[in-house]
């Protein structure tokens, strides 16, 4: 073993024995962890020891946690993350007064130095306003051509600005000591998002052109109204009959008692007379409306659509047509119904 080697490995049980440097809270923490991971080296298992190793030093800054993390690193084979651990031990042991600690880390870092991979991120300068990123921690444009070190493996490198498409790729780091490098080419801009057009929207009326239904409907709904018109005018006509009886009866009473034209001495032969007319007009009244209504329903009957009728009209068959006609006279009056079926 050589004689480095050999004080190297005094200067870790140095560190073992006396722990770490601590000088805060988090202490009981820190030391779990410390511990937790100094068993996990001694059993090899470096992956799982680094991550406890650096939970403990960001409890508890300490010099000498950072000298094991370091340690760590190499021995896990993260070359730049052990060189950049030891860098950073080296300046905590400075700040302590503890030159041991500060002459070994600087040792372990500057053996590690020509085993650096670096890793070398170009930027078109016609990209403005551009962040970049590398394994999601933002680079800084200070960095931007400058060889960093990075760890063997693979590097995701991202690149986004306002208004254009983002930049992806990775970069494969295979060996120590290999130099990478990744050119982040001009962004191409966004395709510009067309404004939405206003559209009109044309409802369709949702009542039917006017005819429709009555094309549609099989006419119940007209033969009944006619029923019903057609029994006020029944009943009209039955008022007429009654009322035009009376009339005559009157006009008997007041015969008999003043059989001769001229004046009539007799009270009740006028009273009759009069009632007489006024009978006469009431029922020739009601024959004229009660015929009014009687055609009126039997025109409202007849001309009920049927099935079959649209087909009908469609062939150019013309409806029925009805005309009703009252008329009134000294003698009476009537109604006069005329239509084409």
């Amino acid at each position: 073993m050589s004689r480095t080697s050999v004080s190297v490995a005094i200067a870790f049980v140095a560190l073992a024995a006396a722990g770490h440097a601590h000088a805060g809270g988090n202490e009981a923490a820190a030391e779990a962890l410390f511990g937790e991971a100094k068993k996990l080296v001694a059993q090899g298992k470096y992956a799982e020891a680094c991550p406890k190793f650096a939970e403990s030093n960001r409890l508890d800054r300490g010099a000498g946690t950072l000298i094991h993390l370091g340690n760590c690193y190499e021995k896990n084979k993260q070359t730049a993350s052990a060189w950049a651990t030891y860098k950073e031990a080296a300046s905590a042991a400075q700040a302590l007064g503890r030159k041991d600690w500060e002459k070994l880390a600087s040792q372990r870092a500057s053996a590690l130095e020509p085993k650096l991979a670096r890793l070398t991120i170009k930027v078109d300068r016609a990209n403005e306003k551009i962040e970049v990123s590398r394994d999601g921690t933002s680079v800084s444009p200070a960095s931007f051509g400058v060889p960093i070190p990075v760890d063997v493996g693979q590097h995701s490198v991202e690149a986004t600005a306002a208004g254009h498409k983002p930049f992806t790729t990775t970069a494969t780091v295979s060996k120590d000591g290999e130099s990478v490098e990744v050119s982040i080419p001009k962004l191409e801009p966004e395709a510009a998002t067309p404004e939405p057009v206003a559209t009109t929207t044309t409802t369709t009326p949702s009542t039917p052109p006017p005819g429709a239904n009555a094309d549609r409907s099989d006419g119940s709904g007209q033969r009944t109204l006619g029923f019903v018109i057609g029994g006020i005018g029944v009943a009209g006509l039955a008022a007429g009959a009654v009322t035009g009886l009376m009339a005559m009866g009157k006009s008997s009473d007041a015969k008999a008692d003043c059989p001769n034209d001229g004046s009539c001495a007799s009270r009740d032969a006028v009273d009759a007379s009069e009632s007489a007319k006024t009978l006469g007009l009431v029922s020739t009244i009601a024959f004229v409306a009660g015929g009014v209504g009687f055609a009126a329903g039997a025109a409202l009957v007849f001309t009920a659509p049927k099935e079959g009728e649209a087909d009908a009209k469609k062939t150019g068959i013309a409806p029925a047509r009805v005309r009703i006609a009252p008329n009134a006279g000294p003698a009476g009056g009537g109604v006069t119904v005329m239509g084409v079926f």
